[in-house]
């Protein structure tokens, strides 16, 4: 591993809030890897919901769209763009995307 970065965000809404972000990455072989680190739900009820995930990535297996299915974690050679997806429904969320350069 020859470096790393790190960003953070929080959401809350006590309906439904999509946030996308897009980090730019110039071109290296990157481990990007998603994740939440606090979740305080804000609904007594049964509809409540936190999830940060990986969601499309440019890099030398080109444009990938994970939107069906984000990911927590993704390695690709020469990365150039990441986009992460962040969503609550009746929730504070904090969630964090880690990038491990290995180029």
């Amino acid at each position: 591993m020859t470096g790393q970065t790190s960003y953070q965000w929080w959401a809350y809404s006590d309906e439904a809030y999509i946030h996308q972000v897009t980090v730019q990455v110039k071109n290296r072989d990157t481990f990007a890897e998603a994740a939440l680190g606090r979740v305080n739900f804000i609904d007594d009820g049964e509809n409540f919901w936190a999830e940060i995930g990986i969601v499309k990535m440019d890099s030398a297996s080109g444009h990938e769209n994970f939107n069906s299915d984000p990911k927590n974690a993704v390695y690709r050679h020469n990365v150039t763009s990441i986009t992460v997806q962040f969503t609550v429904i009746s929730a504070f969320a904090r969630g964090r995307l880690m990038l491990n350069y290995w180029s």
